[in-house]
């Protein structure tokens, strides 16, 4: 015989949102994929460090690529309970210059593994001759005026986004030439991820959205 009303019936349980792969940033409290984030580390003296590539042994604790994340974990002096450890005075300003600093060191070698992989073309004269596959365009800080703003019109006929990053002599130790005042990036794929390390280091100095 049928039991009526059901009552006795288990309801199914509802999944909530999978959080595998996040992690809790040491700032906002706000849960990221964990490649999203910035990884810190900490040595045996106490020395919090930033892990470039993600690939450090031990504990990590995390902060988002945001200047006002990391003001509030340095604020709040979070790194020593976030590692369960006695940890070195962190001070905002040095913190924030190796975030930057880990930022385009993956730039400089995503550039420079461009160039080897053909994704990458530097020089005006090749930039030009390329212009209809340009994905992203990064120009040096010390391009005359006139250049940069030549420049800026190519990339926005290409409806591809322009950077500016590095001096001549860095841009073009990564291309095997003396010196460059642009490059010219070809694989979409390689230019979404160089974009992405752009944005993030545009957070982390608190640079203010262009008009």
């Amino acid at each position: 015989m049928a039991r009526r009303g059901g009552r006795n019936r288990r309801q199914p349980r509802t999944a909530g949102p999978s959080t595998k792969g996040l992690r809790t940033c040491l700032g906002t409290r706000e849960r990221l994929p964990r490649d999203d984030m910035i990884r810190l580390v900490c040595d045996p003296a106490g020395r919090v460090m930033v892990d470039r590539y993600l690939k450090a042994p031990g504990r990590g604790a995390h902060l988002a690529y945001d200047r006002e994340a990391i003001e509030q974990a340095v604020k709040r002096r979070a790194f020593g309970r976030a590692f369960g450890q006695a940890v070195q005075p962190v001070e905002l300003e040095p913190l924030v210059a190796e975030v930057i600093a880990a930022i385009e060191q993956r730039i400089t070698d995503g550039l420079a593994l461009g160039r080897r992989a053909g994704r990458t073309v530097s020089g005006l004269d090749s930039i030009e001759r390329s212009r209809g596959r340009l994905a992203l365009l990064v120009v040096a800080e010390d391009a005359s005026e006139a250049t940069a703003a030549a420049l800026r019109r190519r990339a926005e006929g290409a409806e591809c986004p322009l950077w500016v990053f590095g001096d001549r002599e860095l841009l073009g130790g990564g291309q095997g030439k003396p010196a460059r005042v642009a490059v010219g990036v070809l694989d979409p794929d390689l230019a979404a991820r160089l974009n992405l390390e752009f944005e993030r280091r545009a957070r982390v100095r608190g640079d203010a959205p262009a008009d």
